[in-house]
């Protein structure tokens, strides 16, 4: 089947974004974001930059929402609450239903499992507001998609990570991990792994053959975080990171890394790999590490 080659709406043009329009070359791209984008170097197609705060009451123009269009809904929740208005709006602006759409979302809507494996039929428990506000964002998009028999892909997204997001900073400032059996599994997926999930999952919608349902998105690799952080030290020369007592260590942390310390869950994202026939170019953090170099970038 010939590919259509649909115009590609990005809601939310930060890091993965600019990733995924860098290998859509010849697709019209419509961008969705605070500030005015630029095409990427070498982009052949036409590209609409649309500088609109999804806070704002500013009526959204139907230029963003063409009929055959596929939206990639990349932009965050608001940082408080238990709803997503940003997706309300959205979806309520909307003057009509998109080709299909691909939401990404986080695997925080599982909450604490206590290190148990988790796939895609283990229901959603968020355990704080940002999980409980990405699952009002799934549900929000499932309801649409149902309304208008539209496809909808729902990528349930673990650590993004690359060379620029490793905790060089905490390991530097000599900053404690919980230690043995208390260091709670952590899950990863590198970046540009994000980014060419995406990118197939647009190429099966223009064949005809959209993937569809809900994924959980990691490199299947999950480690303990305190294993993470010894392995990055080891491989850029810094000291090990202290360990510590979990309540100590909670003690000292941000809220947002409080958060993460408290859940443990080790995710199962074959179903992703199986559906595209894809496998991580980064399979663990080793192999992320050995691309990064020597030296810090950060």
């Amino acid at each position: 089947m010939t590919p259509e080659t649909h115009p590609i709406v990005l809601i939310g043009y930060g890091d993965i974004a600019g990733r995924v329009a860098a290998h859509l070359p010849d697709h019209a791209i419509t961008t969705i974001a605070r500030q005015h984008t630029e095409p990427s170097e070498g982009h052949r197609g036409d590209w609409h930059s649309l500088v609109i705060d999804l806070d704002r009451d500013t009526p959204i123009p139907d230029e963003a929402f063409r009929a055959d269009a596929i939206w990639v809904y990349l932009a965050p929740p608001p940082r408080t609450g238990q709803d997503d208005p940003r997706v309300a709006r959205w979806l309520q602006e909307a003057s009509g239903p998109p080709a299909a759409m691909i939401y990404v979302s986080t695997t925080g809507v599982y909450g604490d499992q206590g290190g148990k494996r988790v796939d895609e039929s283990t229901p959603p428990s968020p355990g704080h507001d940002r999980g409980w506000r990405r699952l009002d964002a799934e549900n929000q998009f499932r309801e649409h998609a149902a309304a208008n028999n539209t496809p909808l892909t729902c990528l349930r997204v673990t650590g993004i990570y690359n060379c620029e997001r490793l905790p060089l900073a905490k390991l530097r400032a000599g900053t404690p991990v919980p230690g043995g059996e208390q260091a709670p599994w952590s899950n990863r997926i590198q970046a540009d792994d994000l980014a060419d999930i995406i990118i197939r999952l647009i190429a099966r919608i223009d064949t005809g053959q959209p993937v569809t349902g809900t994924f959980n998105v990691s490199d299947n690799h999950p480690m303990r975080i305190s294993e993470v952080y010894r392995l990055t030290a080891e491989h850029f020369g810094l000291a090990s990171p202290p360990e510590a007592a979990m309540e100590d260590v909670l003690a000292q942390a941000s809220p947002m890394a409080r958060e993460f310390l408290s859940e443990s869950r080790c995710i199962d994202a074959s179903a992703i790999q199986q559906a595209l026939g894809w496998q991580p170019r980064y399979p663990d953090l080793k192999a992320t590490l050995a691309a990064c170099g020597d030296t810090p970038t950060q």
